[in-house]
């Protein structure tokens, strides 16, 4: 089942890490589509919650140098 969650990317500062993190999160076939947000410094990932969880998006992007936390639904 496809599931979109957002991500709090506060060290996201230029368009090369825009670019790091959606080439990093890309490479994973189970992530079907990434949108960041500069401004905001958010990371929309949309993904086969059967096959990825929350905390191996988390954990690619602190593998790249990232701190990412996930963003509560109102």
């Amino acid at each position: 089942m496809t599931k979109e969650d957002v991500f709090k990317v506060e060290d996201m500062a230029c368009n090369a890490c825009v670019n790091t993190i959606t080439k990093t999160l890309s490479n994973n076939e189970n992530i079907s589509n990434i949108s960041c947000n500069l401004e905001s410094k958010d990371v929309s990932v949309t993904y086969d919650e059967e096959k990825v969880d929350v905390e191996e998006i988390i954990s690619a992007l602190d593998n790249i140098g990232f701190s990412a936390t996930i963003k509560k639904k109102p």
